[in-house]
């Protein structure tokens, strides 16, 4: 019902009823007036005939009358009947309708005629004259196209707005690809002026944003993979030297850079999903199984709440090992030893699958909250070695859970540990 064109669609059809109502209101109007107009001069004009016809009525005279009128006469009196040509007698059969404002005259259809009967204090008379004469009939004929045309004219109308605003849903379709990843798609320009423009805009503003993104990513890989050449020369340059407290402390800062430009590159190989992934069919309950052992002996444990059956999911299996690695090593390594152990829950729902990992360490400010998925943010400031991490890892998880079309969400408060949520597509939603 957001939907511009579903409410142009309820607004045409509302004008639709509403102006047929409006019309079919005053037909109804003009009809009832037409059909008093009618019926008193039909009625002085009849009684025109009936008083030229004689007293007594004469048939030669009657047919002599109406010869010219091309209208049917049939009287019936107490003392003689005649009939001018092959009329009906009155008979119950037909439907008759009482004129309102002259209750001694009724009237009905028959075939192709339009009767008319007058009761009179010599007799009755009833007149067969052509249906041209029904005027409710001659109402209803003209009324009937007129509604259809009137309907077709505001469907054409509203096909034509349509069609007008169609280079909306190209910027919706534009704008929904723009959100998926795809920013090398383009709008279509249209035939209007103002939504050429528009699309032009937009199709600019996508160009723009692919260039500095490409140019953001590109500058990020190069300055990690012109970091690696010095590292490698250092590392080689360390085997030379006699062991000592400084080669040590030397090799230890290598590893550590080392390691950071190989979550540099991960994330950015992950960034805005354009990482390749190796979708396949997993059964959570069996992955996580395998994942716990890696942390054995380590304090304060896991526990897993295995569910009754198997959780089937599409992932690509080495991706979310690492959004569980980086989350439980958080997880065991702001936890105190003698704490609580790490809980993993999965629940399987109707259209996602969600796992839950909760600890009891120390947790995290809910002020820090919205920015914890920030690239190189560290809730811990002093970035010491003790604590380790770049500020990468929950933004690599996000990355690989958005790849997947699953979310992360992190819920905590200082001194009650950290709730991580991660929300798969299941199996039926992916194919």
């Amino acid at each position: 019902m957001r939907s511009v064109f579903t409410k142009l669609l309820m607004v045409s059809l509302i004008a639709v009823i509403g102006i047929n109502l409006l019309v079919f209101a005053l037909f109804r109007a003009q009809r009832q007036s037409s059909i008093n107009a009618f019926q008193t001069t039909m009625a002085r004009y009849l009684t025109f005939l009936i008083e030229d016809f004689g007293t007594p009525p004469d048939l030669l005279k009657a047919r002599e009358t109406v010869k010219e009128a091309f209208i049917q006469v049939r009287y019936t009196g107490t003392d003689a009947s005649w009939v001018t040509d092959e009329i009906p007698s009155p008979s119950k059969r037909l439907r008759w309708s009482t004129w309102k404002d002259h209750p001694h005259i009724r009237s009905a259809l028959w075939k192709s005629r339009f009767l008319i009967e007058i009761e009179k204090e010599q007799g009755i008379f009833l007149f067969a004259l052509g249906n041209s004469f029904d005027q409710e009939n001659e109402n209803r004929r003209l009324l009937v196209p007129l509604l259809l045309i009137l309907t077709s004219l505001i469907l054409l109308i509203y096909l034509s707005i349509r069609w007008i605003l169609k280079p909306i849903k190209w910027l919706n379709q534009g704008v929904s690809e723009i959100t998926l990843g795809n920013l090398k798609h383009q709008v279509p320009a249209g035939n209007s002026a103002e939504f050429k423009e528009l699309a032009k805009g937009f199709n600019e503003m996508t160009r723009r944003i692919r260039e500095m993104l490409y140019s953001k990513e590109r500058l990020l890989v190069d300055v990690s993979h012109e970091l690696r050449s010095p590292l490698t020369r250092i590392r080689v340059a360390l085997e030379f030297l006699p062991e000592s407290h400084a080669r040590v402390s030397i090799r230890t800062d290598v590893e550590e850079m080392e390691k950071m430009i190989a979550e540099i590159l991960e994330a950015a190989k992950l960034q805005h999903r354009y990482g390749r992934q190796n979708h396949q069919e997993i059964n959570l309950k069996e992955y996580i199984k395998e994942i716990i052992p890696t942390y054995k002996g380590q304090n304060p444990g896991i526990v897993f709440h295995e569910p009754e059956t198997p959780v089937l999911c599409r992932i690509d299996p080495d991706q979310i090992k690492t959004v569980f690695h980086n989350i439980l090593n958080n997880a065991v390594k702001y936890t105190g030893v003698s704490s609580e152990p790490i809980h993993i829950s999965v629940m399987n729902e109707k259209s996602h699958v969600i796992v839950e990992i909760e600890d009891q360490g120390i947790g995290i400010p809910e002020e820090e909250l919205p920015f914890v998925f920030e690239p190189f943010y560290r809730v811990d400031k002093s970035r010491s070695k003790e604590t380790g991490g770049y500020g990468l890892g929950l933004s690599i998880c996000k990355s690989i859970m958005e790849a997947h079309g699953g979310r992360i969400e992190i819920q905590s408060s200082m001194g009650k540990g950290v709730k991580a949520i991660l929300v798969f597509p299941n199996l039926p939603a992916l194919e």
